[in-house]
């Protein structure tokens, strides 16, 4: 049975250190948005707008799916991804299209203040092509709204409150079974 582990919430929200901390307790491979669709973008890094970042980002999301779905049957992967960027039947259909038959998702709760301070700080080292500061606003209410995909067991991270692993490891061990 194919599993996903699904490590969502909005940029900036703690997802590539929950991502490590799985990948590497679980020994898991890990298909990551922004890993995938950076090196498109160091090549186009003179043309990228937000319009083109978006495509990108849809065109890495279904690169995903489409290596899961060419994966084992008993495949587990661990995948990091702002999955409320795209309508939630998208994300159904993906998971349907891939053949998994479970999901386990990671939800990174973040305050707008916290999140406000994290994409700031990381701005200035990102891939050329990611919007800049002047999306921090936008980020800001996106942190008050946004809610996990819940389309199996969930597990909610507090950032603000300190991500304890503790609690996380067991929890995935549990659901994973």
């Amino acid at each position: 049975m194919k599993k996903l582990i699904l490590v969502n919430g909005i940029p900036a929200s703690g997802k590539s250190s929950v991502t490590k901390t799985l990948s590497e307790y679980f020994n898991l491979p890990v298909l990551s948005i922004d890993e995938i669709k950076e090196p498109f973008m160091v090549q186009f890094a003179d043309v990228i707008d937000r319009p083109l970042n978006r495509k990108l980002g849809y065109a890495a999301y279904e690169a995903m799916f489409n290596i899961v779905k060419g994966s084992p049957p008993d495949a587990v992967f661990v995948m990091d991804a702002w999955f409320g960027f795209r309508d939630k039947t998208i994300l159904t259909d993906y998971l349907t299209m891939s053949g998994c038959e479970k999901t386990l998702e990671i939800w990174n709760q973040v305050s707008p203040a916290l999140v406000a301070e994290r994409y700031k700080q990381r701005c200035h080292c990102r891939v050329k092509g990611h919007p800049g500061e002047e999306y921090i606003p936008e980020l800001m209410t996106l942190a008050e709204k946004a809610q996990p995909m819940a389309l199996g067991d969930v597990f909610t991270l507090n950032h603000d409150r300190g991500s304890n692993s503790a609690d996380l490891i067991p929890w995935v061990e549990k659901h994973l079974n």
